[in-house]
């Protein structure tokens, strides 16, 4: 049951994994389309960048796109506004969009070539909440009425995480070719651990002083997993056996547990993506809309510009389109 699996971990696990064997850096580099081409010292050179970027050669779908207005919203003055827009860009009415790549090599008449190919495809989170048909019969039989009603509740209320009690957790792993280590932490009090590679023959800390300590010249590869949840109540066990600690797989539940686990993981997406937005956007910041057609069907998308570095620093459509730069 690929499909299930997928559609819960949404905006939900963030993992850093590293790996310090034999690798060398790639000839290029991936920047955010916003930022390939002027330097961005102000916030309309965001829009300038996207619209020189938006081509065929880079985008295979651009042609399937009308950009109809780039205009500035609001500056988030005040700690209202700014929950405000916390609170929206946390529910299912932001325009997001689906990536489809292709890329490769080839080679032809003793000429090597490389190429690589995007498509972008605009949309909503959880529209088949709404609109279920389509779906194969085996994703259906678990849209029932009252499950769909209530994941809708869930994910448009408002939602204030300044005014909820969370229980933070957070589990670490640290793999070799020798060994494992899962630690798991529970705290009363929001509380995110700063987490950093070790050196070798360094101590790493996991959260909630436990030390696990790495012997890196001895590895012959390693890799470190950070997942971390913030919740209103317990996890449940569900939720740790088929996401923390893989015990089970989505297939080994029930319809009603499936549709238990999928109301639990909107929430832990919605707090999340507020948790994110604390870190990533700041009052002063700018407020603009992007207002185009994609095969003539209207979309309003608003994204957020730090009013420091004047990048755009919230977007779900634009700004997590990456391009290659050639060094």
């Amino acid at each position: 049951m690929k499909w299930h699996k997928e559609s819960l971990l949404i905006g939900l696990i963030f993992s850093n994994i590293f790996f310090c064997v034999g690798q060398q850096s790639p000839p290029y580099k991936s920047i955010s389309i916003y930022e390939i081409g002027d330097t961005v010292t102000n916030c309309d050179i965001n829009m300038k960048n996207l619209l020189r970027n938006w081509v065929p050669e880079k985008i295979a779908n651009a042609n399937e796109y009308e950009f109809l207005e780039w205009s500035f919203v609001e500056t988030i003055s005040d700690s209202s506004r700014y929950v405000y827009y916390r609170n929206y860009f946390s529910t299912d009415e932001p325009v997001y969009s689906s990536k489809k790549g292709k890329s490769g090599s080839s080679h032809s008449e003793n000429k090597y070539y490389e190429y690589d190919s995007l498509w972008v495809y605009p949309g909503f989170l959880h529209s088949e909440f709404y609109d279920p048909r389509g779906l194969p019969d085996k994703i259906r039989e678990i849209f029932s009425e009252d499950f769909r009603m209530k994941a809708i509740d869930i994910a448009s209320k408002e939602l204030n995480i300044d005014t909820m009690q969370l229980l933070y957790y957070s589990y670490r792993t640290i793999d070799t070719v020798w060994n494992t280590v899962w630690t798991t932490n529970k705290e009363d009090t929001i509380k995110r651990t700063k987490s950093r590679i070790a050196g070798a023959g360094q101590s790493v800390s996991v959260g909630g002083g436990v030390i696990v300590s790495v012997d890196a010249t001895k590895a012959i590869s390693w890799s470190k997993t950070f997942i971390d949840i913030w919740s209103p109540d317990s996890l449940s066990q569900n939720y740790i056996d088929v996401y923390i600690t893989h015990k089970k797989s989505p297939d080994d539940l029930s319809i009603e547990e499936t549709r238990e686990l999928t109301l639990e993981d909107l929430l832990f997406q919605r707090i999340i993506l507020q948790m994110q937005f604390n870190e990533q956007v700041k009052i002063g910041d700018k407020v603009f809309l992007i207002k185009f057609k994609h095969k003539e069907k209207l979309y309003n998308n608003l994204i957020i510009c730090s009013s420091k570095t004047n990048k755009v620093v919230w977007d779900y459509v634009f700004k997590n389109i990456l391009l290659k730069v050639y060094k």
